[in-house]
């Protein structure tokens, strides 16, 4: 976990940038006796708009679409993690069964 400034420094933004990414709630730090802590998901968040922004070339009011559907995508793959651990738990006739429903899906 790391604070604002340590934030600021580590992933080369300014202190202003950093606050308007918090601002439009692009990035969510938790508060702490009124210090803002970073997750390693916050910082990688971070990372990321500083990339799409400053390297990409990203604007500002491309933002909230480009997040909303990269959190999509995150949450579909957490999900499908999900999934993929839950059907290891079935028994192996289950899973083969699974198995042939996709396969005649077509999938």
């Amino acid at each position: 976990m790391k604070t604002f400034d340590e934030i600021v420094i580590d992933q080369d933004v300014s202190g202003s940038e950093l606050s308007n990414w918090i601002e439009s709630n692009w990035v969510m730090p938790t508060q702490e006796d009124g210090t803002l802590i970073f997750t390693d998901d916050d910082e990688a968040r971070v990372k990321l708009l500083r990339e799409l922004i400053h390297e990409i070339g990203a604007n500002y009011e491309s933002m909230p679409v480009i997040l909303r559907s990269m959190d999509q995508v995150y949450n579909l793959r957490k999900l499908l993690g999900t999934l993929a651990s839950a059907i290891q738990e079935l028994p192996a006739d289950a899973r083969q069964d699974l198995e042939d429903i996709i396969r005649n899906q077509g999938l």
